[in-house]
């Protein structure tokens, strides 16, 4: 028998509540975030679910049913999740998908070439620099399959010898 405790893999509650929690907080502004999400919502049609005209009465319903374990809660943020994905900001989607998906590492790793790039371009002090670049390469390698990775690395050591 499943233990009924058991997290339901399909079911999404908790980070969609981290998500949006971190959202609020990087704004310092709960009725934004529910102002923006509860918008969505309607765009897309919004039926089953009542949130009031009041903009600080829809974030107390919303924020309610984020942090609320009750099945009736996880149905409403689940009958929400498509408007939550459509407005939520790119930095605090990486908590609803796992960390080794090829999308999160393929971001992780534009991330860290900008970085790079950007150091590089701004003439940054050689220990950031350095930094910047080993992270990008790292993330950029990272991609990669194993035996390719050694490809790379030895084609670099054939290039620069006494460097590796």
């Amino acid at each position: 028998m499943i233990n009924r405790n058991q997290p339901d893999p399909a079911d999404k509650h908790d980070q969609i509540r981290a998500a949006v929690r971190a959202w609020s907080a990087s704004l310092d502004n709960q009725d934004v975030v529910a102002g923006i999400i509860v918008e969505e919502w309607e765009r897309q049609g919004g039926a089953g679910l009542d949130f009031p005209d009041d903009l600080s009465r829809k974030r107390q319903k919303l924020f309610r049913w984020l942090d609320s374990d009750t099945g009736y809660a996880r149905e409403n943020i689940r009958q929400l999740t498509p408007a939550i994905l459509a407005v939520l900001p790119m930095e605090f989607r990486g908590r609803l998908i796992g960390q080794d998906c090829f999308m999160t590492r393929f971001a992780a790793m534009e991330k860290e070439i900008s970085e790079a790039k950007q150091a590089v371009m701004l003439n940054a002090p050689k220990h950031q620099l350095v930094k910047e670049v080993r992270e990008g390469i790292e993330h950029l390698l990272n991609m990669l399959p194993g035996d390719a990775v050694v490809q790379v690395l030895s084609g670099i050591a054939a290039i620069a010898p006494g460097v590796m």
